[in-house]
């Protein structure tokens, strides 16, 4: 009897550590550019504020650029905005905790 609680006990514990795992990496994700224009710049909104340019350099079209935001702390739904070489942008709420891949395309942002 006293086997099969221990059992169960680390098998409570192992299902803890990788849900743990695998919400530390909720908020990175690949950042697809499946647009006609490089993207220029990627911001996200907290509070009232944007942050900075999260990107070093451009992303050119057809490119996939690995996004990662350091955390999976705060709210999933974030205000994201997003330029383009063509002057063009797009700002959207992005549910981060549902993202793998970033689609961004001439009119519209979606994810996996």
């Amino acid at each position: 009897m006293k086997a099969f609680v221990i059992a169960g006990i680390l098998a409570a514990a192992s299902v803890a550590a990788i849900s743990s795992a695998a919400a530390g990496n909720q908020w990175k994700f690949g950042l697809h550019n499946n647009s006609a224009a490089q993207i220029t710049n990627f911001q996200t909104k907290e509070g009232d504020d944007w942050s900075k340019n999260w990107l070093p350099e451009n992303v050119k079209p057809g490119e996939v650029y690995t996004m990662d935001f350091g955390t999976d702390a705060g709210d999933c739904v974030v205000r994201t905005h997003i330029e383009f070489t063509d002057n063009t942008t797009f700002d959207a709420d992005v549910d981060y905790c549902k993202v793998s891949n970033l689609y961004v395309r001439n009119s519209d942002v979606q994810w996996d």
